[in-house]
């Protein structure tokens, strides 16, 4: 890794960090006139008239300051910013009169900064990813860095024969002394554990590898309790009390376990053989529980929510629990201590309708970072101290869009052909009467995820110009529950796609959207979703546009990456593609298809993807040129399975706009025939 300058220029940063107090107390019970006028901007009912045209270029634009992350004291805070496009990790002093970067450091831009965190107060973590060759083949590496803010020296963490993953940070010193990292000696091995000083960077190996263990777990003392193995749909638990014990096998099952169920996180508390997981067990769906190590015995659910899985949950530094996060319709938390629990009844209640969320702390909990916004507000950060009850504005990350009107999200659902309940979010534009209106139908990418109650540049984008956008939570997105997860199972171009399709139907019958005008867009398998749309239901939709998808799904599951590496559920991913092992994937595949689209398609991809390979989508427009079929096609130089480059997302969003102008404008007559 090259050196990074830490003496880059600041100045533009300084300017974009202003103070704004709201008058939030613990008694607050209203929103202060600057947070009003902010929320009537963004949810105020439609007016008569459509929105204001909102430029590619403000909606392209990349958020100033993301991911922000107070050190233990809340002294200082490490973030994410972008400045005329340059990535930097940069570091706010707030222990003076007046806020101070006292560092800058450039990520170079072949780089990705995939996370931060402290080490103390003077040190910071964080992990870089690029793709490298590793005989003859192209991985995703990702390697720990630490930059130590006394000295301003630059470090790599690791050994100089690593595996892929070289940033599994399992445990940090309190004090920021030392930590845990697990890794793999070299590409062929399983990881070790190792502890690292990080005044000398000295390492020593404290728990060798074993066979099939990729996961090891620490307690909050920083002792290697636990490591989980998994092998096809089986998995078992290694486990030991202390460091002087050997790890003993404790537990061994397979996902289809009814007892038991499957398995996601454990947590072993100090000096104890209790700690928690987070286990579908009784329900179904992924829920908190007590565990007891020793006895392997899931015990009484901590929490469980009656409609979908629990997310995460977090502990104090003294095993204390702090929270649970949860997603219904929209994204949730339960805190568990009372302190937290009246501060964020106290932020909800000043600012409504809107999700508050504290996304870092000090040690003390006397400093926090609170994101707030929405789906149709992009959001802003603050300051709350709980000495005095008020929070302090610290970023607009979509400066351009404040004020702005933005269209409504509603949380809906619809019933599939089959009856299945799918859960969905419907964007509308602003200020038009909702009927016959033209449509782009969005389904998420994963397909092992869902879509949200969030902001989404492209829903909004596409609403702004006057389509009403659906995204659906079809059949195997996850979140809620392994039986609606398990009906995606080889359901690939097949009960998936009816449900994206019912969609449409939907709105249809409700005479809300103009059947002759409806488009699907979608990235990574949203993508494949649109280019299978174009071969499967050209009746239904008038163009296709795909960002990153899959054209060639058995292809695709022999490119093992991280977009199918989720644990939650899918494990067995690759069998729960195919479902039958008889069925050929080329008939749901549109490279194989090809020369039965029957509709336009715009098709991109960045040449740097590493979880769907561009020659995915080079292949398809390749076979389509062959067969003169009408598409548009366009390499982001660079780019992986996103934007980084804002000139690049600008670029796909004015042709996403002039592809739908062509092929089905938003004020055209419901006559207007595809080209």
């Amino acid at each position: 890794m090259q050196q990074m300058d830490t003496r880059a220029e600041t100045r533009g940063i300084r300017q974009a960090f202003c103070v704004l107090t709201l008058l939030l107390t613990h008694a607050a019970s209203a929103q202060s006139t600057a947070e009003k006028q902010a929320a009537a901007s963004t949810t105020a009912p439609a007016a008569s008239e459509p929105a204001a045209l909102i430029s590619a270029e403000d909606f392209g634009a990349l958020p100033f300051l993301t991911s922000p992350n107070l050190s233990p004291s809340g002294n200082r805070m490490a973030a994410r910013a972008y400045n005329q496009s340059a990535l930097k990790l940069v570091v706010i002093d707030f222990s003076g009169a007046a806020k101070a970067i006292i560092a800058s450091l450039p990520i170079p831009s072949d780089r990705d900064l995939l996370w931060v965190k402290w080490a103390g107060e003077n040190r910071l973590l964080f992990s870089v990813g690029k793709s490298e060759r590793f005989e003859g083949e192209d991985l995703y590496v990702r390697r720990l860095m630490m930059y130590d803010l006394a000295t301003s020296k630059m470090s790599f963490v690791g050994k100089a024969s690593e595996g892929i993953v070289g940033d599994d940070v399992i445990h940090v010193d309190r004090d920021g002394g030392w930590l845990l990292l697990s890794i793999q000696e070299t590409i062929t091995e399983y990881p070790s554990v190792w502890r690292v000083d990080l005044n000398t960077l000295e390492m020593k190996k404290i728990v060798r590898p074993r066979p099939e263990v990729w996961d090891w777990f620490a307690d909050h003392s920083g002792v290697v309790r636990a490591g989980i193995g998994t092998a096809a749909n089986r998995w078992w638990l290694l486990y030991r009390k202390t460091a002087d014990d050997d790890f003993r096998r404790i537990s061994r099952k397979t996902s289809e376990d009814e007892e038991n169920g499957d398995v996601e996180k454990f947590i072993p508390l100090d000096a104890s053989d209790n700690g928690y997981v987070i286990a579908n067990k009784r329900t179904g769906r992924f829920a908190l529980y007590r565990y007891n190590f020793a006895t392997d015995t899931i015990g009484e659910p901590v929490y469980e929510h009656p409609q979908v899985d629990i997310d995460d949950f977090a502990l104090s530094e003294q095993g204390e629990l702090q929270a649970v996060y949860y997603t219904d319709d929209r994204s949730r938390v339960e805190w568990f201590n009372p302190e937290m629990k009246k501060i964020q009844a106290d932020i909800d209640q000043a600012v409504p309708d809107r999700i508050n969320r504290v996304v870092s702390m000090n040690r003390d909990h006397t400093r926090m970072i609170v994101w707030t916004g929405s789906a149709s507000d992009p959001g802003r950060y603050y300051m709350y101290t709980s000495a005095d009850g008020v929070m302090k504005l610290l970023s607009k990350p979509y400066d351009k869009l404040t004020g702005r009107r933005l269209a409504n999200v509603e949380s809906v659902s619809y019933a599939a052909r089959d009856g299945l309940q799918i859960p969905a979010y419907l964007t509308v534009p602003a200020g038009r009467e909702i009927k016959a209106l033209p449509m782009v139908m969005m389904p998420h990418g994963g397909p092992f995820a869902r879509d949200e109650w969030e902001y989404d540049i492209w829903a909004q984008f596409l609403a702004n110009r006057g389509y009403l956008v659906l995204q659906p939570n079809y059949r195997g997105s996850t979140g809620y529950g392994k039986a609606f997860v398990d009906k995606g199972v080889g359901q690939w171009g097949r009960g998936m796609q009816d449900d994206i399709d019912d969609g449409v139907k939907w709105l249809v019958a409700q005479g809300k959207v103009d059947p002759k005008r409806v488009c699907i867009m979608g990235a990574s398998f949203g993508g494949y979703a649109a280019m299978w749309a174009a071969v499967r239901n050209p009746d239904i939709y008038r163009c296709a546009i795909s960002f990153a998808g899959v054209a060639d799904i058995d292809a695709m599951l022999r490119y093992d990456r991280q977009l199918f590496s989720a644990t939650r559920y899918y494990r067995n991913w690759r069998d729960n593609v195919k479902g039958d092992k008889s069925f050929d994937l080329a008939t749901i595949s549109p490279l194989q298809t090809a020369d039965r689209i029957a509709i336009p398609l715009l098709i991109a991809h960045g040449t740097e993807d590493q979880n769907v390979p561009p020659s995915q989508s080079k292949k398809l427009h390749d076979a389509l040129t062959k067969a003169k079929k009408p598409h548009e096609f366009v390499l982001y130089e660079g780019e992986g399975h996103g934007f980084d480059d804002p000139a690049h997302q600008i670029d796909f969003l004015r042709r996403v706009e002039a592809f739908l102008k062509t092929y089905n404008p938003a004020d055209a007559p419901a006559t207007v025939a595809a080209q």
